[in-house]
């Protein structure tokens, strides 16, 4: 007999119990270990359902490299320095920043863990003397930098809604076309909101806070370096839902409930709930690139570009994608 689908077992138990939380739904569509959307080959890559910055191509994870050399200096530039990447996919920044071959790594103290629940997108991971593959961080003895990139937007979330005097939080429930949002238990009203109209909808983000909070717990010395979409939540009420993207093979989803596990959801983060938790210091990812030297990176690009492009050879083209790179990560 075979066994029950997801989206069979989720009908069952709304049936049993009741709407779900949405946060229920979210995490056994990304994340079921049977058929959640990163069980079942779904990853970022342009063969893959959506572009993340790395992907972009190796400019990327060379300002990353730039920047854990900085980070590294700080720390006294000690034997072992330990960076704990969390969502790290198919293993794509791993693999650009020990190609970059940063100061860290050549003095042989730069230790990569790349963090990874998806045992589908582990056996993708690169192997080498500076490398490590790990489920989780529940056996590092040491982090000197917790660092995530598109990793919050893609953690489970739950959605409450405007009424006419209050907040409530919308459930995952069944009619007749389906699974379908519905309402249920007033909550309170989300950080950064000082008034809404009635039928407002927003993200709260309680399993991304409480990952952060981790962490800080966890590793209270280590430097923690998120990288995501993410906005003040008066601007993600002006979108009207559309903070809420779905994908599968680099298209849109209009339906991201119909069919749990066949793509990727993710959301804008809304920026002052990571504030009530402590005070993040928020800036552009354009910010942080610049600090860590992607504008010099480029302007190399360019001289080595204006310098070989009448040869055409493969340094030729590196130094014409970086100029293309750029572009796409600044923007």
């Amino acid at each position: 007999m075979a066994a029950a689908s997801l989206a069979d077992r989720l009908r069952a138990r709304i049936a049993a119990d009741g709407p779900i939380a949405v946060s229920d739904f979210v995490d056994a569509a990304l994340y079921d270990e049977a058929e959640g959307f990163y069980a079942t080959g779904g990853q970022a890559g342009r063969r893959g359902d959506f572009i993340t910055a790395p992907e972009v191509g190796p400019l990327f994870g060379a300002v990353v490299s730039n920047a854990v050399d900085a980070w590294w200096r700080e720390a006294g530039e000690p034997d072992r320095f330990v960076v704990a990447e969390h969502g790290a996919g198919p293993g794509t920044l791993a693999r650009t920043v020990t190609a970059a071959a940063g100061a860290c790594l050549r003095a042989d103290a730069l230790e990569w863990v790349m963090v990874e629940r998806s045992d589908s997108q582990r056996l993708q991971h690169p192997e080498g003397d500076h490398l490590r593959s790990v489920v989780d961080d529940h056996s590092l003895d040491r982090v000197d930098v917790v660092f995530a990139n598109e990793l919050l937007d893609n953690l489970a979330f739950d959605i409450v809604q405007r009424g006419d005097s209050s907040w409530f939080e919308l459930r995952v429930g069944t009619d007749d076309t389906g699974f379908a949002l519905v309402g249920g238990s007033p909550t309170a009203t989300p950080a950064g909101v000082d008034d809404a109209p009635t039928g407002s909808v927003l993200p709260v983000i309680g399993p991304a806070t409480d990952w952060v909070s981790e962490r800080r717990r966890r590793f209270p010395k280590a430097l923690l370096i998120v990288l995501d979409y993410a906005a003040a939540t008066s601007a993600l009420l002006e979108r009207e839902g559309e903070w809420l993207r779905a994908y599968r093979g680099h298209d849109r989803v209009v339906d991201w409930l119909a069919d749990p596990g066949r793509c990727d959801i993710t959301i804008d983060v809304p920026t002052e709930q990571l504030a009530a938790i402590g005070s993040p210091i928020i800036e552009t990812q354009a910010t942080f690139l610049r600090r860590y030297g992607i504008d010099a990176l480029v302007e190399e690009g360019r001289h080595a570009w204006e310098a070989s492009a009448h040869v055409g050879d493969l340094v030729a083209l590196r130094a014409r994608s970086r100029l293309t790179e750029a572009g796409a990560l600044l923007d």
